[in-house]
């Protein structure tokens, strides 16, 4: 087992160095795109005359920018578009004979992947954010829970994404539906705004719903915004939506296949 998803999540970091060209531009540009944030927020702070913004100063907003792409880099999942491809072009035959789980022959191969973006992307620009933009390193607990919170992220953005990614198999093109769950994910996770942006009334009914799990909970618990208990207590509401989305996600996956399998494809 433990050889089969190193075979597969190696094969997935040596498809990614084969687009390594993608990595460097984006190590260039994500920089310049918190540069513009910075500028942004600082016009923002001196036109309101205002020391704090819905509960960020300032350095508390640049920091939540930084660590919102750093987490961006690591929560990446083109799973969906993956699985669209291996439905229209005919190659899912091939990876169903495979010895291995379908799943989570995926994920290792993600896992693969992501790997690469963590060497190229998220370190260099996490150093970047540090000695440039002042991004304080956060205290070893809730440095540790970082790390362990954006794991859980990562295995949220892959079921949700592997969720859209099964809808090929009754759509056969979701490059729309694809986009429209990129957007929705940015928004409710909190990637464009800060979630306390918004009313509180809204604010209630992220609470409720997975996506906030994916980028605010852990840029949060990088910040120091919670204490150790609540820390600890999101991170199990994360291991409690992995849970339930591997169930629907398996759920709807026994429903694909025997469609797929009845079709005669």
């Amino acid at each position: 087992m433990i050889k089969k998803s190193y075979a597969i999540a190696r094969a997935g970091f040596k498809e990614a160095v084969a687009y390594r060209f993608h990595f460097y531009v984006t190590l260039v540009t994500s920089p310049l795109t918190l540069l513009i944030y910075y500028f942004l927020w600082k016009s923002i702070f001196e036109y309101s005359n205002v020391d704090i913004i819905r509960g960020f100063t300032f350095e508390g907003i640049v920091a939540y920018y930084a660590l919102n792409m750093i987490v961006g880099f690591f929560v990446w999942s083109n799973v969906d578009e993956w699985l669209e491809n291996d439905v229209r072009y005919g190659n899912l035959v091939n990876n169903l004979l495979k010895p291995f789980n379908f799943i989570f022959f995926y994920f290792f191969n993600l896992l693969g992947v992501s790997s690469l973006s963590i060497f190229l992307e998220m370190v260099p620009f996490f150093l970047i954010a540090i000695f440039l933009f002042g991004v304080k390193v956060a205290p070893v607990f809730y440095f540790l829970m970082f790390i362990v919170s954006i794991v859980l992220a990562l295995l949220m953005s892959f079921l949700i994404s592997y969720f859209v990614g099964m809808s090929a198999f009754w759509f056969k093109n979701i490059s729309g539906i694809r986009r429209v769950k990129r957007v929705l994910i940015v928004f409710l996770s909190g990637g464009m705004i800060p979630l306390t942006f918004f009313p509180e009334v809204v604010q209630g009914i992220f609470k409720y719903l997975p996506f906030q799990y994916i980028r605010s909970v852990p840029i949060n618990i990088y910040l120091g915004s919670y204490t150790y208990l609540e820390t600890l207590m999101l991170i199990g509401i994360q291991v409690f939506w992995i849970f339930v989305l591997y169930l629907i996600v398996n759920g709807i996956w026994n429903r694909a296949f025997k469609k797929f399998a009845g079709a005669g494809i």
